[in-house]
C-alpha cells in the first residue's frame, strides 16, 4: 500500500478539507487501497464519519470537503438542497470558447460502450446536470474556463465541456490532447486532465477555502493563457 498525504487547508469542528494530488483517488476501489478518505482518516481519527462531499478524479486536483460527524453530513445535505454548497473549478481548454460566460444544460448518461465514460444524451440513464461556466483569460490555443458545478454528476464538466467543443487539455477520455505547440513554438506536454478544484465553502461558515494552483497547471496557463483572471472572483 503506497501512503500519501495530502495538505491540510481547513480544519474545524466536524469539518476537515485537504487538497487532493493528482493520482489519488478520493474513495478507494478495494479494501487496503491508499485515497483521499484514507489521508482524513489519518488526520482526524476520532471522527465518527469521513464523507466526502466531492469525488474527485484521481487526475484532478484540489478540495475536497469532509464532513466527520452525523451532524456534519446533514448539515451538508440541506446546504445542497438548498442550493447553498458552493464550488469552484478551474481548467485549460485547448480551444476558443465564444462568449464570456453562460450555462451548459445537457442532461448525461452512462456511455453503453465504455461504463468508465458518460456522455450527453436523452436515454433512460439520462440525468439532470447544469454546470455554470466563466470566460478566465484566452490565449492563441488555450482558454482558461472558471467552473460552477450545479448538480455534481460523474465525470460532469469534463462532459459538458467536451459537448461544448472545449474539452479539457489531458482529457483523453473526452477528446483532450495530451501535447500541443505553444504560440512561441515550443510543444507542451499534458501530463494530466487540467481541471482544479480551486475552492469550495464550509457550510455554515462564511469563508471560502481555496486550494493553490498546481505546478503542472499554473505551468501551462503561463505558457499558453499568460493573462488570467482571479477565480473565484
Amino acid at each position: 500500500m503506497r501512503v500519501t498525504t495530502a495538505a491540510v487547508l481547513f480544519d474545524a469542528d466536524d469539518w476537515i478539507v485537504l487538497d487532493k494530488p493528482a493520482g489519488l483517488l478520493t474513495t478507494p476501489r478495494a479494501k487496503g487501497e491508499d485515497s483521499l478518505v484514507g489521508v482524513a482518516q489519518r488526520l482526524r481519527p476520532k471522527s465518527t464519519h469521513w464523507h466526502p462531499l466531492s469525488r474527485l478524479d484521481a487526475a484532478v486536483t484540489g478540495v475536497v470537503l469532509f464532513a466527520l460527524s452525523d451532524w456534519a453530513i446533514a448539515t451538508a445535505a440541506a446546504a445542497k438542497e438548498a442550493g447553498e454548497y458552493q464550488r469552484w473549478y478551474a481548467g485549460l481548454a485547448g480551444a476558443a470558447v465564444e462568449g464570456d460566460e453562460g450555462e451548459w444544460s445537457w442532461r448525461i448518461e452512462d456511455d453503453p460502450k465504455d461504463r468508465t465514460r458518460r456522455r450527453c444524451g436523452e436515454g433512460a440513464t439520462s440525468v439532470e446536470a447544469l454546470t455554470r461556466w466563466t470566460k478566465l483569460g484566452a490565449g492563441e490555443r488555450a482558454t482558461a474556463l472558471g467552473f460552477v458545478p450545479v448538480t455534481g454528476r460523474t465525470h460532469q464538466i469534463r462532459v459538458h465541456a467536451a459537448k461544448a467543443g472545449a474539452s479539457l487539455l489531458g482529457d483523453v477520455a473526452y477528446g483532450g490532447a495530451k501535447r500541443l505547440t505553444s504560440p512561441t513554438g515550443s510543444v507542451l506536454a499534458v501530463p494530466r486532465v487540467m481541471l482544479h478544484a480551486r475552492a469550495v465553502k464550509v457550510p455554515g461558515r462564511p469563508s471560502v477555502v481555496t486550494s493553490p494552483w498546481p505546478s503542472d497547471l499554473a505551468a501551462l496557463q503561463s505558457a499558453l493563457v499568460p493573462t488570467m483572471a482571479a477565480w473565484p472572483p
